[in-house]
C-alpha cells in the first residue's frame, strides 16, 4: 500500500455531481493511498450517504460552510492550515470554489512551512462562477480571488472542454496545468416499465421534465414558462411537466407556476434519490441551466433514452450531440425551449432517433476500456494524473504515522 496521503476538500455532501464525484474519488483512490475527506457540515435528505473503506477517513469542519462567512471562514481556513501542515499530503485536491480557495491558500502557506515535503495543490471547480450565479459586482470579485488562488494552484482539472476554454478565457491558469477528466457517472440498469402509471400519470401523455437544484443558476423559471408558452400554442397533446428537486426558489417557482395558469399541469416533486424513476416517465428531458460544468443528468437522460433540449452552455455542449441527441438552445430563452420541445413532440422519428443515439453516446467506450463517462474511467484517470505528476515533482515526501480521523474527530 502507498503510504502517501491525499487529502480531498469540498464544503458540503449535497446529492449532486461535485459531492458524488469527490466520494467516488476517495473511495477508489483508497485502494493504493491513504485519502483524508475534509467536508463542512451539511444535514438534511439530501446529505449523500458516506460509507468509506478501512484506508480512508474523514473529518468535518463544522467552520468550513458553503455562504460566504469571514469569522466560521477565517477559523476554517487555519484549521485546514493546520491540519495540511501537520499531516503533509502529497497532494491537497480541492473542489468547488469556497472550499477551492479555503483549502488552496491554506496548502500554499502550510507548504510555506513544510519545505521539505510540499503538497501538490490541485483544484477540480465542478464549474466556473464567471456567469450564472451572481450580480456584476459579487462575480468580479468572485472572480478576482479565483485568479489570485489559481497563481498558488499546480494543476486543475475541467470536467469537459467548454469548462477548460471558458476557465482559460478567464484567466485561470495557463493550458499546461489544465486537464480534462469527466465527472463519473453510476448509470441506473433497472427497468422502469410502469414509471408514467406509478407516478399517477396517463400513459397518453407526455411527459416534459427537469431534474435540478431550484437555484438561479439551475433557469427552472425558463422550463416554467416554456411550459407555459407550449399550453399557450395549443398542441393538441396532453403535456405533463415534471420539476424534480428543491432548492431555495421551490415557492417562488410554484406561485409563478400557478400565476401562470399550469395548475395541475405541472407537479414539482421535491428532492428525490431516485431520479432515474422520474427520468423513465418522462419523454424528453430538458436542461434550462445559466451555467453548468457537465450537466450529469443529461447524461442520466440519455442514457434513460431520454431527447435532450439544453441550454447552449460551458460544458453542456460537451454532454451531447446537438442535432443528434440533443437541441441545444440559447440560455434563458423559454420560447426557444419551447419550439424545441414542440418540433420533438410533433417529430416522432426524430424523436425516437434522438432516444436511441443518447444512449449509445454515453455507452461509448474511451482508451481505459469503460464508458468514458463513468465513475471507472474517471477514477482510472485520477490515478494515472496523481502518478503522473507526483513522479515528475519527484516528490520524497515525509510520511507521517498512522492517523485516525472520524466522525469529526482527528487524532494521532
Amino acid at each position: 500500500m502507498n503510504k502517501e496521503l491525499v487529502i480531498h476538500i469540498i464544503t458540503r455532501l449535497q446529492a449532486g455531481g461535485s459531492a458524488q464525484n469527490v466520494i467516488d474519488s476517495v473511495i477508489y483512490q483508497a485502494r493504493e493511498r491513504r485519502t483524508l475527506l475534509i467536508t463542512g457540515p451539511y444535514g438534511g435528505p439530501e446529505k449523500l450517504r458516506l460509507d468509506l473503506p478501512e484506508n480512508a477517513d474523514y473529518l468535518e469542519l463544522p467552520e468550513l460552510v458553503r455562504n460566504i462567512s469571514p469569522l466560521n471562514d477565517l477559523k476554517a481556513f487555519f484549521r485546514l492550515k493546520k491540519i495540511i501542515t501537520e499531516l503533509k499530503p502529497s497532494i491537497v485536491h480541492t473542489h468547488t470554489s469556497k472550499a477551492g480557495i479555503l483549502g488552496r491558500f491554506a496548502a500554499w502557506l502550510a507548504n510555506r512551512k513544510n519545505r521539505d515535503a510540499k503538497a501538490l495543490i490541485v483544484h477540480t471547480p465542478h464549474g466556473h462562477v464567471f456567469y450564472g450565479y451572481f450580480g456584476p459586482v459579487r462575480t468580479f470579485l468572485f472572480n478576482q480571488v479565483e485568479r489570485l488562488a489559481a497563481r498558488v494552484t499546480d494543476h486543475f482539472i475541467a470536467l469537459t472542454c467548454g469548462e477548460l476554454r471558458e476557465s482559460l478565457a478567464g484567466g485561470l491558469g495557463t493550458p499546461d496545468k489544465w486537464l480534462v477528466i469527466h465527472s463519473g457517472v453510476r448509470f441506473e440498469p433497472r427497468a422502469y416499465e410502469n414509471a408514467k402509471t406509478d407516478l399517477g400519470i396517463a400513459k397518453e401523455e407526455i411527459v416534459i421534465a427537469v431534474a435540478a437544484r431550484l437555484e438561479p443558476v439551475k433557469g427552472v423559471e425558463y422550463f416554467i414558462r416554456a411550459a407555459a408558452e407550449l399550453e399557450s400554442r395549443g398542441l393538441g397533446k396532453k403535456l405533463k411537466f415534471l420539476v424534480v428537486g428543491d432548492g431555495s426558489l421551490k415557492t417562488e417557482l410554484m406561485a409563478l407556476a400557478g400565476g401562470l395558469g399550469l395548475g395541475a399541469k405541472i407537479v414539482f416533486t421535491g428532492f428525490q434519490r431516485e431520479v432515474y424513476k422520474y427520468l423513465a416517465a418522462a419523454d424528453i428531458y430538458v436542461q434550462p441551466s445559466l451555467n453548468e460544468a457537465m450537466g450529469r443528468t443529461v447524461l442520466e437522460a440519455q442514457y434513460m433514452k431520454l431527447p435532450v433540449v439544453a441550454s447552449k452552455v460551458c460544458g453542456l455542449s460537451d454532454a451531447v450531440r446537438d442535432g443528434v441527441t440533443a437541441i441545444l438552445v440559447p440560455p434563458a430563452d423559454p420560447k426557444a425551449i419551447a419550439g424545441a420541445v414542440e418540433e420533438l413532440i410533433k417529430d416522432e422519428q426524430k424523436r425516437h432517433r434522438m432516444r436511441e443515439a443518447g444512449r449509445r453516446f454515453v455507452l461509448e467506450k474511451d482508451f481505459t476500456g469503460y464508458t468514458r463517462f463513468s465513475a471507472e474511467s474517471m477514477n482510472i484517470q485520477l490515478k494515472k494524473f496523481y502518478n503522473k505528476v507526483l513522479a515528475q515533482h519527484n516528490r520524497n515526501l515525509s510520511v507521517p504515522g498512522p492517523l485516525s480521523i472520524r466522525h469529526g474527530g482527528l487524532r494521532r
